[in-house]
């Protein structure tokens, strides 16, 4: 078995060290086992009565029993469900008027949710014994299904509140969107499990092997996973037992696998429940999840079902597919989804994904990444990109040697990479039982009769993490159509935006040619199952909010297709004193024109910008924390250039500047330096006039929305970034921005780390509690009246969860900061960035996007919650994509039209550039926060455990605050 001196850095975890040869029975390649030790379990508390109450033995239920199985069989115990006792709270509301406030509630003591939002569940019928003969179709019996019942929430989502006070133009827009009528009917659902469950891309062919043998007169949908959708109920299958089946498949290398397959009855999803949804006007915490969940999956059958699956997406690979660099290729494909409001429709679109290219790995790493395979990797440039590149790729192997295998193909994940075969040295037991050391290439060469024409090149450590499986590179093929989740890198994004980003109308065109290879209104299983589809566009009423005016330095303007030009800032900051730092850039560039065009351009905009006070341009990141504590007595800003070969220069420098030193900086790239223009001078500036806590522009008090033009009010911003799938030891990052001055302009950040995949702010409270105690500070002791949250990164299935939790939050903590008796009015909106939906221009009009402050409200939307789309940018290239806002909260009942307006007019008010934005300011500072908490943490490890238990608070030096709260823009 193969052994190595030192574990492979690149590979997630060391791995393990080998037993003794084994070959799958296939002549494969190399591996081993270890013994693992057991767990120790953990000391368990003793139950408390409530527990000891709640494990009392319960009456048996016969739909619920505990079934049996065939030995071997896997057996699936259906639990009883929770009975339906409120989510337990620590606020409530009491008191009327100017008394009403928040007070503790016993834990349980929940009150039940409005009737309104409570759907009339069908009665559960009584249970019947299961008679002893098979039944010819048994008809699964079920309560109601629990998406339709509402999530227990304390709070209401409020309904429309109509208001006809802003002026807009009325139009009407094409949206990407085709009608569908769908029938009443019962669809029974099962769950499938398919033994063994690898590979993937066959278990669909198992199931319609065990369709066409068992099944063949029904109608089944299967989502490829764990569920099937059946027009009918299928013979033989109960609720309290599998049915099972065999069925034998031939893989890739011709090899005969058996599956076993069962099915058991789960339920009946009853469609009727949408139209009830839909009829009704119900709540958005009623949203019929499981009822759409089937139509989805029924919507896949046919065309789809040879397509490589990505979430709600599907990708076949094109005839010329786009190159991306680093190994990758871009693929473009289709989404589509049903969506229900007061009407029924599919939103189709075009998409477009990056997927690693099918070919020898040893061709991928010469060509895309520029190795050398005559040479070990490590000590190469590129090789950090290379093993970032395998590390999870899915690979096939193929088999070598004078065995009956020879030729064929197996794949394997892989880990990551370790040694050259001469380098990594095992022990292999002969049949005869004796032992012999050898290496992996001496193993190829008189094993396996194959020797190596690579013998230098590092091999890879593929499959299960707990053996040691080591494969050289050149007998390695990147697997086909792998839907990767990671991130690709800065080049790959930007190649891919550049390409999928096109004009409108050749979006369009595009997905009508997806239309018209779907064949909607020619598949016949859709209309078995009840569904009708047009295949024309709908068409919505819309309207064009006017621009806000805007204050700036040498008067007001008013901005056009979203963009203004302003030739002096409104209150343009001083740099009188300041550096210019170069770190490990090139000792022969030439500063002088950039330093020249900093100050005439700051000039020009009233900033008053002096020559630096100091110039370094021969700085080593090793030094780098001297030069500006020597700086920091001197000067008040620093600009300084990065080099692109550094990729991780940029977060050191705010690690040292904004959590050692304290200095407010500046970066620039060395490129961007050497090719400045005014252009590029004017945005920077900007984003520095921000950082010193100059104002740019502010919207004019006179066009002020009424809602926050007479009282004092706080806009906060929120959201959380997550770590890319493939990075599970990553935190993720929460941060909540909030505006500190009586122009919105000025924003405070707090940021939180917290468990990966974590959805809500767990420390929101605490967050707004500190953002209230500057806002009082800065505000001669006030606190504002009304708090206006636009909370970024949510879905439809969490939105009980943020109101339990994070709209709560801003309650809470007002009320620790004012007293028990005092609430500010709050306007909680969802902002929703995620999603498919495209306006058009619906006339001669269709190549151009529509304009900025185009509204949607209507149709498409939630029929009676104020729930609307917004274009509110000019699309530089391509397609607009409008955002999505949710009203969840609004206490001061300010009207619909109201909000709206204030949304977009949020939008003019970014620092960096002189355009309004895709969404409000303060969401998108909420996401450079968390940008800037990821830099300020960049290789700094932290124990998930830990941070499960308390989330850890990330802060920047005091000394740094109190000179600017806009460092982060």
């Amino acid at each position: 078995m193969p052994s190595q001196d030192k574990p492979p850095p690149e590979a997630a975890k060391e791995p393990p060290k080998p037993a003794e040869e084994e070959e799958f029975g296939l002549g494969l390649g190399l591996s081993g086992t270890r013994k693992k030790k057991p767990k120790k379990k953990k000391a368990e508390p003793a139950p408390t009565a409530e527990a000891q109450q709640a494990s009392a033995p319960q009456t048996a239920d016969p739909l619920k029993a505990t079934p049996t199985s065939p030995a071997g069989a896997p057996v699936l115990v259906q639990m009883p469900e929770p009975a339906h006792a409120a989510a337990p709270g620590p606020w409530s509301k009491s008191g009327s008027g100017k008394s009403r406030g928040w007070t503790p509630v016993p834990l349980g003591t929940m009150p039940e949710p409005p009737a309104r939002l409570v759907p009339q569940p069908t009665p559960v019928p009584q249970a019947t014994p299961i008679p002893q003969q098979p039944p010819t179709a048994v008809v699964p019996t079920a309560r109601a299904p629990k998406s339709m019942e509402p999530t227990m929430c304390r709070y209401q989502v409020p309904n429309k509140i109509p208001g006809n006070r802003v002026r807009a133009a009325h139009i009407r827009v094409m949206v990407n969107y085709l009608e569908m009528e769908f029938k009443s009917l019962k669809i029974y659902r099962y769950d499938v499990s398919i033994t063994p469950d690898k590979p993937k891309k066959m278990l669909p062919d198992v199931f319609l092997k065990v369709k066409s043998k068992f099944f063949a007169n029904e109608l089944i949908a299967f989502d490829q996973m764990k569920n099937c959708y059946s027009l009918n109920a299928l013979k033989n299958i109960t609720t309290t037992e599998r049915f099972h089946a065999t069925v034998e498949l031939l893989d890739q290398n011709q090899r005969s696998i058996n599956f076993d397959v069962s099915l058991k009855a789960t339920g009946v999803v009853d469609l009727e429940n949408i139209k009830n949804y839909m009829r009704t006007r119900a709540s958005s915490l009623c949203h019929p999840t499981e009822e759409i969940q089937c139509i989805d999956v029924i919507l896949r059958q046919g065309a789809l079902e040879s397509y490589v699956k990505a979430g709600r997406q599907f990708f076949k690979r094109p005839s010329r597919p786009i190159d991306l660099g680093f190994g990758y290729e871009m693929w473009t494909g289709l989404f589509q989804s049903a969506i229900f409001t007061n009407k029924a429709f599919i939103n189709i679109d075009v998409a477009h994904k990056g997927f690693p290219r099918h070919q020898s790995l040893l061709d991928a790493m010469v060509k895309d990444f520029n190795l050398d395979p005559t040479k070990p990797l490590d000590n190469q440039r590129g090789c950090d990109y290379f093993a970032a590149f395998v590390k999870g790729l899915k690979v096939v192997a193929t088999l070598v040697g004078n065995t009956p295998s020879a030729g064929h193909r197996r794949e394997f994940i892989c880990n990551g990479l370790v040694g050259p075969p001469h380098d990594l040295v095992f022990t292999i037991t002969e049949s005869d039982g004796r032992t012999r050391k050898t290496s992996v290439a001496e193993y190829f060469a008189k094993d396996k009769n194959y020797r190596l024409r690579y013998p230098r090149l590092n091999c890879l450590w593929v499959g299960n993490k707990d053996r040691c499986i080591y494969f050289p590179i050149e007998l390695l093929h990147v697997a086909e159509g792998q839907a990767l989740t990671r991130q690709l890198n800065e080049q790959q994004i930007s190649k891919m935006v550049k390409e999928a980003a096109t004009p409108p109308d050749e979006r369009l065109k595009k997905i009508k040619e997806v239309i018209s290879n779907m064949k909607y209104s020619q598949n016949r299983d859709f209309k078995r199952f009840g569904l009708e589809i047009s295949e024309k566009f709908y068409t919505v009423k819309a309207k064009v909010l006017e621009p806000p005016v805007l204050e700036i330095g040498n008067g007001k303007v008013t901005p056009r297709k979203g963009q203004w030009q302003a030739n002096k800032l409104l209150k343009p900051e001083a740099l009188t004193s300041w550096a210019l730092i170069a770190v490990d850039t090139d000792s022969r560039n030439d500063y002088g024109p950039m330093i020249d065009l900093i100050v005439s351009t700051g000039g020009q905009l009233g900033m008053a910008v002096n020559k630096p006070k100091f110039i370094n341009v021969n700085a080593k990141m090793k030094m780098l924390h001297s030069i500006l504590m020597n700086a920091y007595r001197d000067v008040r800003f620093v600009f300084i250039i990065v080099s692109a070969r550094g990729r991780d220069d940029y977060h050191k420098v705010k690690q040292l500047a904004e959590r050692e030193v304290g200095i407010l900086t500046q970066c620039i790239k060395e490129a961007t330096a050497r090719r400045m223009n005014q252009m590029t001078a004017k945005n920077i500036l900007l984003k520095v006039n921000s950082k010193l806590m100059g104002i740019n522009q502010a919207i004019d008090m006179i066009a002020m929305p009424k809602c926050i033009k007479d009282t004092a009010v706080m806009i906060v911003g929120a959201d959380v970034t997550h770590p890319s799938p493939d990075q599970s030891n990553v935190p993720s990052i929460a941060a909540v921005t909030a505006s500190i001055d009586p122009k919105c302009y000025m924003y405070n950040i707090e940021l939180s780390i917290q468990t990966p995949k974590k959805e809500m702010i767990v420390e929101f409270e605490d967050m707004m509690f500190d953002h209230l105690k500057v806002y009082k500070d800065r505000n001669q002791g006030r606190l504002p009246k009304k708090i206006f949250v636009f909370r970024d990164g949510v879905s439809e299935g969490q939105f009980s969860q943020v109101m339990n939790s994070e709209l709560a939050a801003v309650h809470s903590a007002y009320q620790r900061m004012a007293g028990m008796q005092n609430k500010p009015e709050v306007l909680f909106l969802l902002v929703q960035k995620r999603h498919h939906t495209r306006l058009f221009n619906d006339g001669p009009n269709v190549q151009y996007n529509v304009e900025p402050g185009t509204v949607v409200d209507t149709d498409i939307v939630h029929s009676s919650e104020l729930d609307f789309y917004l274009v509110s940018h000019q699309a530089i290239k391509g397609t607009a994509r409008p955002t999505r806002y949710h009203t969840v909260c609004n206490d001061g009942k300010i009207p619909d039209d109201e909000v709206e307006q204030l949304t977009y007019y949020l939008c003019h008010l970014y620092s960096r550039c002189m355009r309004s934005v895709s969404y409000p300011t303060p969401t998108y500072y909420a996401h450079l926060a968390c940008l800037r908490a990821r830099s300020l943490t960049h290789g700094e490890k932290f124990d998930n455990r830990e941070l499960e238990r308390k989330p850890k608070r990330l802060h920047v030096l005091d000394k740094m605050l109190q000179f600017s709260r806009m460092f982060f823009v």
